[in-house]
């Protein structure tokens, strides 16, 4: 157990050190910055791990850990470099234990005068973290993808310390979608090397961490223009909707899927992408091109996901540009597409090499309008579905049903607002999902019964914060800075 502990501990201090060496002066509320630094170890262990292939070394403890070891030295010397002071083990602990501190206090001042209701509140989402704690760390996985995708893969770099190996190129072998991004495979190795084995029950630990990260984030995320109490109330929605706490045939957040983490490396990006244009802080644009990058890496909806991420940000650009900010609007959205098309590159130069052993998982061929056209009377009893799941109250509560609600009772602040960008995203993001309904080889109904709850969640998030910034707008909450 203490090794386990000390993986999770080592891709903290990963994602905080990346943190402080690409933002080091921007302050940041304490859930925020656990939220982002577990996002970013586990991308950065992601990459490390895609580098480490490309040079043709194995991907073992020592390797990992001394690409590792090179980054905490470089924040370190650097920071010594800004405060014209030597390198030594002493200044290096004083860094971190300062950071500590300061996040410390900051955690006093959120304990600091809350009422009964904000403590209820919190007590429904800790249950909530318990509750999916407990389920992923029970037993070891046991759904197909889970273990048949991500895992498996994870056992390969594991056991063979490669991706060029005949489990990858060999069409004899197992068939399991082998050109599936990694960055889950990567982070699942990496526990693995620090525990010396496999173990199935307790690489699961990261799944319960990506949702309680999800949380962090949304909740610091409302912070910046509502209540303390108003934000806890719809972090509390989102913890405890029963496809994330109680779901582990469709993606829920202890089941080993990677539809977790896809939902919180996604709406994560698209929530800084719009506080981005509400406030214009160059910070959240690049954490927002980070995540949106990191999403790609994480599954393939990752990429239809950017592409609409991508093309709302233009629309956005479009109309909120004049002849003094053009130039600076192209630099924030080129740097936006280099930022997350540079983090994804290197697996994807690797990906074009690998091949494609069934020609039904060949989704770009498909996507033809001979396909569509031909599969287009499929479309009926995908919207039917769509329907009959998004008011299903067993798997969503009411969320879906507010979002309707909300978006179109307060329909008159969408149009003169943020939000309807916000808007547009989701509905495209559902545009997608049909259009993958359509062109996909297999008996619709049966993929909609085995993957529509957890191609939703995927986006659910997203649902929730636009419901909390639409009932935000029409009660006009006010800030309460903690």
């Amino acid at each position: 157990m203490f090794k386990l502990i000390l993986s999770i501990a080592v891709i903290y201090l990963i994602g905080l050190t990346v943190l402080k060496i690409i933002l080091p002066d921007v302050k940041r509320h304490l859930l925020e910055t656990l939220a982002l630094s577990f996002g970013l170890g586990t991308g950065v262990i992601s990459l490390i791990t895609v580098l480490i292939f490309h040079a043709r070394i194995s991907v073992d403890l020592i390797n990992l850990l001394s690409v590792v070891v090179f980054l905490l030295i470089y924040f370190i010397y650097r920071e010594n470099i800004k405060r014209s002071t030597c390198v030594s083990t002493t200044t290096i602990t004083n860094n971190y234990q300062d950071l500590l501190r300061e996040k410390i206090c900051s955690l006093k001042n959120i304990i600091r005068g809350l009422n009964t209701l904000e403590i209820f509140l919190i007590l429904v989402v800790a249950v909530s973290v318990v509750l999916v704690s407990f389920h992923a760390m029970f037993k070891p996985m046991f759904n197909y993808d889970a273990i048949s995708i991500w895992a498996f893969k994870a056992k390969i770099f594991f056991t063979e310390q490669t991706i060029f190996t005949d489990d990858f190129y060999n069409p004899d072998r197992l068939h399991y979608h082998p050109k599936y991004p990694i960055l889950i495979p990567s982070v699942e190795n990496w526990i693995y090397n620090c525990l010396g084995c496999i173990s199935d029950r307790l690489v699961k630990i990261i799944f319960p961490l990506f949702y309680v990260s999800l949380l962090f984030l949304f909740y610091t995320a409302q912070r910046r223009s509502c209540t303390r109490q108003y934000s806890l109330i719809f972090t509390a929605l989102l913890a405890t909707i029963p496809a994330f706490v109680r779901s582990d045939q469709g993606g829920g957040a202890f089941s080993g899927y990677a539809d977790m983490p896809l939902a919180f490396f996604y709406a994560s990006g698209v929530i800084y992408l719009f506080l981005w244009m509400k406030y214009k802080k160059k910070e959240d644009l690049i954490i927002s091109a980070i995540l949106s990058g990191l999403a790609m890496f994480t599954k393939n909806e990752g990429l239809g996901y950017f592409i609409i991420t991508f093309f709302c940000l233009s629309v956005f650009i479009l109309f909120n540009t004049n002849r003094e900010t053009l130039k600076q609007n192209i630099k924030f959205i080129s740097m936006f597409m280099v930022i997350s098309g540079f983090i994804v590159l290197p697996w994807l130069i690797i990906s074009m090499g690998i091949p494609v052993f069934s020609e039904e998982e060949n989704y770009p061929d498909r996507l033809s309008v001979f396909v569509i056209v031909g599969n287009f009377s499929r479309v009926p009893i995908i919207f039917t579905s769509f329907c009959g799941e998004l008011i299903d109250i067993r798997r969503w509560n009411i969320i879906w049903i507010l979002f309707g609600v909300a978006v179109i009772g307060g329909m008159k602040y969408v149009l003169r607002s943020l939000v309807k960008y916000l808007i547009l995203m989701l509905l495209l993001d559902f545009a997608m999902l049909v259009l993958v309904y359509i062109i996909i080889p297999w008996d619709v109904r049966f993929a909609i019964s085995t993957s529509m709850t957890r191609l939703i969640i995927q986006i659910t998030p997203v649902a929730v914060f636009i419901v909390s910034q639409q009932i935000g707008m029409v009660m006009k909450c006010e800030n309460d800075i903690s």
